[in-house]
């Protein structure tokens, strides 16, 4: 692994388990591959369009968002 690599545990409930799976499936990949792929349309997501979107329970919602560029040292408190 790179060194910008992070690995971290995520507790799924079993619902979320079996949706991860149909997920996996439905994309040809494995859990893993999947969560890479919907974490990196989320990311394009916030610079294309400027929403974020969450999916739950079958349906997906998206919430505007704007983004800040960020504060250096220079700008004003």
């Amino acid at each position: 692994m790179s060194e910008t690599s992070r690995n971290f545990s995520l507790r799924l409930t079993a619902d979320d388990h079996l949706r991860l799976e149909q997920i996996a499936a439905r994309f040809s990949l494995d859990r893993t591959g999947v969560l890479r792929l919907l974490i990196r349309q989320a990311a394009v997501g916030l610079i294309g369009d400027g929403c974020f979107t969450t999916v739950g329970r079958g349906r997906a919602h998206q919430f505007p968002v704007r983004l800040k560029t960020e504060r250096t040292a220079h700008d004003a408190d």
